[in-house]
């Protein structure tokens, strides 16, 4: 009885075997029969194109070869430039033994020095569904700019800062400033040919000297970060784009901004400190203070003479209930500020 069990487990077991032997067999003779039928093949020549030396500013062009050597059509799913400095147009199908194209475009207005940007090409090959295809330059000024950035860093209304740069070229003797363009009304920028004592001496032709002047009596407080934009008659960098940044300080600065008590509920005084700082170049004083909430009084203390004070605010428990609001003014001899207010407000329970 146990010899007759293991000799049936046995068969069984070959059974299963040999069926599972015959199933495979089967697919792989399935899958050779799918590898052997029709099938794209792509293929790149030149994968890595060097456009060698740009002006910034200067687009690039160049299409990519793909080729089809397979024997069904090749199709193209997608293109994705690496970057939004890339576009990129292409061929969707490719025949067998035939060649398409991806029409790639470079801008470099924001680049400077060697660069490589990539593009990946998705497509239904099945041994190669991912090509890298990579464009490469090095972006170097055709004409110069000294030094090459205008940057503000002064109180608001300070005497007018002033930012000069020098514009030459040594590769066209003819070179001509056509516009300029401040991107602020407080900006202004003017142009003149460069006297002798100015010129570079790798320079060509004319030359000129750009002056930037930022208005501190207008400007509003808060940070620079734009370009001026020169036009020239420079047959292959036309365009210049000169970074104007930094930081247009208050003249006088408070810790915290504004006086804000929130909720109060207490029978004693309370009392808040904020501190005053002076970032003019001048000295000033503090000549008077006084809120315009009943209630609130006001108390100046210096800890720097002429440059910082402490602000030291009251609230006597006779002030009335409920939301309050004013300001804190305080008077100085600065004759560019004379007056200076703070936002005063809180709520008595």
């Amino acid at each position: 009885m146990t010899r007759r069990t293991i000799h049936a487990t046995g068969i069984r077991a070959l059974l299963l075997a040999f069926l599972l032997a015959l199933s495979a067999g089967a697919t792989a003779a399935q899958e050779g029969a799918a590898a052997d039928g029709p099938r794209p093949r792509a293929i790149v020549p030149e994968a890595v194109w060097d456009g060698g030396k740009v002006a910034p500013g200067e687009k690039i062009v160049h299409d990519f070869v793909i080729r089809n050597e397979g024997d069904a059509p090749l199709t193209l799913t997608d293109v994705r430039p690496a970057c939004g400095c890339t576009v990129a147009e292409f061929d969707e199908t490719i025949a067998p033994g035939a060649a398409g194209k991806v029409h790639a475009v470079l801008d470099t207005s924001s680049f400077k020095g060697g660069i490589a940007k990539g593009i990946t090409v998705l497509t239904d090959d099945p041994q190669n569904p991912r090509l890298e295809l990579t464009m490469k330059a090095m972006v170097e000024p055709l004409i110069h700019v000294q030094p090459g950035y205008a940057r503000f860093i002064q109180p608001q209304l300070s005497e007018p800062g002033t930012v000069e740069q020098r514009i030459f070229t040594a590769t066209f003797d003819d070179l001509r400033i056509l516009d300029v363009e401040s991107p602020y009304p407080f900006v202004t920028v003017t142009h003149q040919l460069a006297p002798e004592d100015a010129r570079h001496e790798e320079g060509v032709g004319p030359q000129y000297v750009l002056t930037v002047t930022l208005d501190y009596m207008k400007a509003p407080i808060g940070s620079l970060a734009d370009f001026i934009v020169v036009e020239t008659n420079h047959p292959r960098q036309p365009e210049l784009r000169i970074p104007v940044s930094g930081f247009v300080r208050p003249m006088v600065a408070f810790t915290p901004s504004e006086a804000n008590f929130g909720e109060i509920a207490s029978e004693q005084p309370l009392r808040r400190t904020m501190v005053m700082k002076n970032y003019a170049r001048e000295p000033l004083e503090v000549t008077a203070a006084e809120t315009t909430v009943e209630g609130v009084a006001v108390e100046v203390e210096s800890i720097e003479e002429g440059r910082e004070w402490d602000i030291h605010l009251t609230v006597e428990p006779s002030l009335v209930r409920g939301d309050f609001s004013g300001t804190i003014r305080l008077r100085t001899d600065h004759p560019k500020k004379p007056l200076i207010e703070i936002p005063l407000r809180g709520t008595a329970v």
